[in-house]
């Protein structure tokens, strides 16, 4: 939350009109009221991200103002004026809520003092605030594992790249830890003293997503009954953490996109021109590709989010990672339930490495805490595994070279049956029976069409 609109309370006119030309100079929205009575007609109207008030006043004093403020909007900040000889009444007003006083004469160089203090307060305050709900949301799991010669390559371009300030895109299946080597980039780049907000784009309603990225006014629409900070707003100096960024509507994407060009935006309902300086992480499990292809996502917006690209393959094809990953998930459960360390069995560990595991790291973590959570015993066996049967790696036959390879068929017969049984494998997803069969998702749908005339 930022400073922005500020009431001025004084019955002296001089004071009054110095308060207001000092903010006026600093860019701050200023009103002013004469009294207190009249402030708090305004306060019924408008809201006010601090308010300067004196403490003697006629109709209202500024503990009558205090209070109506910390009814009606309990985050505005308030500084209360007094005079040296009557500190008692500064010290009885902070004990209502009041952040702050100011006494008189005091300089502009006072005022701008303490109007920095709020606004430090506020940053702090919003950024505590943010940081408790990602740490209830987040993953439980952050620290990283890699054994195999893979994943060792990718933390090492990931430790090289979180210097920079470039935009990263990490890609890969769900589950696969795209979020965990965004936590790396931001705990290891220069930013990492700073915020690092999340937005899980999938998540929020098409009809709350400008207001989500960018705030809004009060009144930009119905139920904005207070002024809200956007999620760039509150990454400022920090890194933003686009998770699912394909989910976002197409009509957004142009403005996301003018965001990231010129690094201004405008909250909803809002003229000004807000600047921000952000570290941008996007993440998606989708093909890209495809989903420019079918106009879902902008070209202009990918590339200018795809600086630095990282690809996180599944843990099929890192099988190096399943038993380190299985011993870690046991370390970190165990210690959370209270239990005593558990083993994995030998059968257990075969069971782990032969499955296909279609739900990544994240199936895996589950699948441990699963077997914890049962107690079964100190060690962990086979049977206490429940993982389906469909998903295990097929095992090679001495038929199956003939089985796949009939004699006597045109070689068109073959590609048609290779294709069909590829996707009947992959359940149907083209973008993964594309990648296996090593042509694109556009020549795959061709030769659907082709084979259904």
């Amino acid at each position: 939350m930022s400073i922005e609109k500020i009431l001025v309370v004084d019955d002296e006119l001089l004071i009054r009109d110095f308060l207001a030309e000092t903010l006026k100079r600093k860019d701050f929205e200023v009103t002013t009221a004469d009294n207190g009575r009249t402030a708090i007609s305004i306060l019924k109207n408008n809201t006010f991200d601090m308010i300067i008030t004196d403490m003697k006043m006629p109709h209202a004093t500024g503990i009558d103002v205090l209070k109506k403020v910390k009814e009606l909007c309990p985050k505005t900040i308030v500084i209360v004026i007094t005079a040296f000889g009557s500190i008692e009444n500064a010290v009885e007003a902070m004990h209502l809520g009041a952040f702050n006083y100011l006494i008189k004469p005091f300089s502009p160089d006072a005022i701008e003092a303490i109007i920095q203090k709020a606004q430090d307060h506020l940053s702090l305050v919003e950024e505590n605030t943010f940081l408790r709900q990602e740490r209830s949301a987040g993953t439980r799991h952050k620290d990283v594992v890699a054994s195999s010669h893979i994943m060792k390559k990718i933390l090492d371009d990931v430790h090289r790249v979180a210097k920079s300030n470039a935009s990263v895109f990490i890609s890969g299946e769900s589950g696969t830890g795209k979020e965990v080597i965004a936590n790396v980039l931001h705990a290891n780049s220069p930013r990492n003293n700073k915020p690092f907000i999340r937005v899980n784009c999938a998540a929020i309603p098409d009809t709350l997503v400008e207001s989500e990225f960018f705030g809004h006014e009060k009144g930009a629409f119905t139920g904005a009954n207070a002024k809200r900070l956007g999620r760039f707003e509150l990454a400022n100096k920090g890194s933003l953490l686009l998770d699912e960024i394909t989910e976002i509507p197409t009509n957004l994407q142009s403005k996301l996109l003018r965001v990231l060009q010129e690094r201004e935006l405008e909250r909803v309902g809002g003229s000004k021109l807000i600047s921000v300086d952000v570290r941008i992480i996007s993440t998606s499990n989708r093909d890209m590709r495809q989903a420019i292809e079918e106009k879902a996502f902008r070209e202009d917006l990918y590339y200018r989010l795809n600086v630095i690209p990282i690809h996180l393959p599944p843990l099929r094809d890192r099988r190096d990672d399943i038993i380190p990953l299985a011993e870690h998930f046991i370390e970190q459960i165990c210690i959370e339930n209270h239990k005593n360390r558990k083993r994995l069995s030998l059968k257990a560990e075969k069971l782990l490495l032969d499955y296909n595991w279609p739900g990544n790291i994240r199936e895996l973590a589950n699948l441990i805490e699963r077997a914890i959570v049962m107690d079964f015993s100190d060690t962990i066996d086979a049977e206490h595994l429940y993982l389906e049967t469909s998903d295990y790696t097929p095992k090679k036959s001495a038929t199956s070279d003939s089985a796949i390879l009939p004699v006597g068929i045109t070689l068109q017969e073959l590609e048609k049956r290779l294709i069909i049984k590829t996707l009947e494998i992959q359940k149907q997803n083209k973008t993964k029976t594309a990648e296996i069969l090593g042509i694109s998702i556009k020549t795959l749908r061709n030769k659907l069409v082709g084979y259904t005339h």
